[in-house]
């Protein structure tokens, strides 16, 4: 990715801006990929650059995802200067879904200004600087640091192998010193997140049936020609009245009467043996 632009007293004196090969895994999985892409810049204004972006590839599984990218043979020049130059530039990340995340960069023939630069990842990086000439400026020159990125974090993972912040500086006849932004220029990045965990399955719960209400139970229909059952344990008195007390009263009546006629028996027949004899 190059994004460059610089102007002076209002002049434009750098101008590029490219995204050269870029992949993005689909969504439902697989791989995106691109191979073989000629570094070009059209329309730019006071950079070139060449080489060839080897492949660029992204990918999404559902235990991994990973990407990389890797450019070779790199030339970039800012205003008719050489500024960076490369063999071979990769950046790489994996993110399984289990264990650590991981980011690594590599370089070959690595140079700024023609000069062989290490890169470590996640410092300050390398700075150097160079005259050019610019129209207007007096002591102008092109500032550039390198860095290298290598992050991981719980669920993702950054590569970033070379990435170039440019600034332009001098001082205009007659006026300030200048220092202006100029941009930036990443070569080989790569980034990936880890896949998530599947959603589980519910596990269906048995239906239970839906008890029916309990229907009362009919009475059983009485035979008439069988006596009917009392609700009870208890036998009740075979006898016509109220209660018991009448009972008593119909017996005592009966005794009364049967000793009135024995007694009357008695006496009638000693009344009897009185007259025969």
């Amino acid at each position: 990715m190059v994004d460059l632009s610089a102007s002076v007293l209002g002049i434009p004196v750098i101008t590029a801006g490219a995204v050269i090969g870029t992949a993005t895994a689909p969504a439902g999985g697989g791989t995106d990929s691109d191979t073989a892409l000629a570094i070009t810049i059209p329309g730019a204004l006071g950079v070139t650059a060449s080489g060839t972006v080897v492949e660029v590839s992204a990918t999404r599984g559902d235990t991994a995802s990973s990407a990389n990218a890797e450019i070779a043979n790199l030339a970039l020049g800012v205003l008719g200067t050489a500024v960076i130059d490369a063999d071979a530039i990769t950046a790489a990340v994996a993110c399984p879904r289990v264990g650590p995340q991981t980011a690594d960069t590599t370089f070959v023939g690595l140079e700024l200004f023609g000069e062989p630069v290490e890169l470590l990842p996640n410092t300050p990086g390398v700075t150097a600087s160079a005259a050019v000439t610019v129209p207007g400026l007096t002591g102008a020159s092109l500032n550039v640091t390198l860095t290298n990125v290598e992050t991981t974090t719980a669920d993702s993972a950054t590569a970033i192998a070379v990435q170039a912040t440019i600034r332009l500086t001098g001082t205009i006849v007659g006026g300030p010193l200048l220092d202006i932004p100029v941009g930036t220029v990443i070569l080989a990045e790569a980034r990936c997140e880890r896949p998530l965990q599947p959603t589980p399955t519910p596990t269906a719960t048995p239906t239970q049936p839906t008890p029916s209400p309990a229907q009362p139970t009919a009475a059983p229909t009485a035979d008439p020609t069988q006596p009917t059952l009392a609700p009870t344990a208890s036998p009740t008195l075979p006898v016509t009245g109220g209660d018991a007390a009448s009972l008593w009263w119909f017996l005592g009546t009966g005794l009364v009467m049967v000793i009135a006629g024995t007694t009357a028996r008695l006496i009638s027949r000693r009344s009897r043996a009185s007259i025969e004899a």
